[in-house]
């Protein structure tokens, strides 16, 4: 049996703590600098990585002081120590995945347009919020007073609750976390199935999103060492599993929740050709015309004002169109926006009769613009009126 598995911690964390913080940061870039975007889940991440820094950076002092080693090879005066950065490594961890997950399923609420889908993820996210209060003031309050935890040793007075509350409660936790992160990571695939995406694009986005899994595996991991979280004589050495899947677990979360908003990143390093792309690039520059399909013409906003367009289409005047890139559709009936079930009028122009072109009526609007974790949001756009007369339009 080695004698001194602190080694072991200290890899681990050093390990997870710079894979988290390089994929937060190129999540940051692309935030800042590519999407220039911020949400909340953004802010949650950004607490929950404070946490685990806060998690790893005692963890490292408790490895310093006796994490890892047989209590008959840790000086007295560390003893203490070494069991108080445990205590705090225990609320640390609570904290840091609580938020982590937040992160993530605040993430998929933005995908979700189907209502039962909202309702598993607050369902989910209700269920952890709910254990892990009840966990974490279980674990600051184990023993009374508090520093008896970490005193105990020194010949303070003082009492804790029955020794198997701690470890039956954090199996209780693995398993809620653990069924939350399955949640999490299985849902994102009914949410992208549905997307103009081709499948090959459809399957590496179901599985960014899935990284969420690998959490669950750790916390699954992680349950059969618990049962040795009761003070014994032995603890540091004994809880040393505990101490490296309560690293895994959190750095493997946050390196999930970073890597599902990098696809930009990579589209901007790596350019994909034309077939690849998705609902959530930017269309290309393309001059104004329209394509006519049965009943419904597609109007596409152009640059020109004159009859340019393929096949004599028609373009659009530029300053009737919105600054976005948007396609807009007319049919015969009532203009109606894609976003919203609100009918309003269109004005239509008085001189038809010396030669203005009749418009249909019925306009669709749809963004093309944005990323794929937004791209299930709606533009929303004001009332604006259209004036149609050969003068305006040709």
């Amino acid at each position: 049996m080695a004698e001194d598995r602190g080694p072991d911690v200290a890899a681990v964390l050093g390990l997870f703590l710079g894979l988290a913080w390089i994929f937060f940061s190129m999540r940051l870039y692309v935030k800042t600098f590519i999407r220039k975007s911020w949400g909340s889940d953004d802010l949650l991440l950004c607490v929950a990585i404070l946490f685990y820094t806060a998690y790893c950076t005692s963890a490292a002092v408790g490895v310093k002081y006796g994490t890892g080693r047989h209590i008959v090879n840790i000086p007295p005066e560390d003893l203490p120590r070494a069991l108080c950065a445990w205590w705090l490594c225990e609320l640390f961890y609570t904290l840091s995945t609580l938020f982590c997950r937040f992160s993530i399923a605040v993430f998929l609420l933005r995908l979700c347009v189907i209502r039962i889908h909202k309702i598993i993820i607050y369902g989910s996210m209700a269920m952890i919020l709910a254990y892990s209060i009840f966990y974490f003031f279980l674990v600051l309050f184990q023993c009374w007073p508090v520093s008896y935890f970490w005193n105990e040793y020194k010949g303070m007075k003082g009492s804790c609750i029955n020794p198997a509350a701690v470890p039956d409660a954090s199996i209780a936790h693995s398993a809620v976390s653990f069924s939350a992160d399955w949640v999490l990571g299985l849902l994102p695939i009914a949410l992208i199935w549905k997307l103009q995406m081709n499948r090959r694009t459809k399957i590496s986005v179901a599985a960014i999103l899935g990284l969420g899994l690998l959490a669950g595996i750790a916390t699954m991991i992680r349950v059969p060492y618990i049962k040795v979280l009761a003070l014994t004589d032995d603890f540091l050495f004994a809880t040393t599993d505990v101490a490296i899947w309560s690293t895994v677990e959190p750095g493997l979360g946050i390196v999930a929740a970073s890597a599902i908003t990098l696809r930009p990143l990579f589209r901007s390093l790596l350019p994909s050709s034309s077939a690849d792309r998705t609902p959530d690039d930017k269309p290309s520059a393309s001059p104004g015309g329209y394509v006519q399909t049965g009943s419904t013409t597609a109007y596409t906003r152009g640059s020109s004002r004159t009859a340019g367009g393929p096949e004599g289409g028609i373009a659009l005047r530029d300053d009737l169109a919105k600054p976005d890139p948007v396609l807009v559709k007319y049919s015969r009936g009532k203009c109606r926006w894609a976003d919203s079930s609100e009918e309003i009028g269109f004005a239509r122009s008085g001189d038809e009769q010396q030669g203005g072109i009749q418009v249909w009526r019925e306009v669709e609007v749809r963004s093309d613009e944005g990323t794929y974790e937004d791209s299930m949001a709606s533009m929303r756009h004001s009332e604006w009126e259209m004036k149609k007369s050969s003068k305006d339009m040709v």
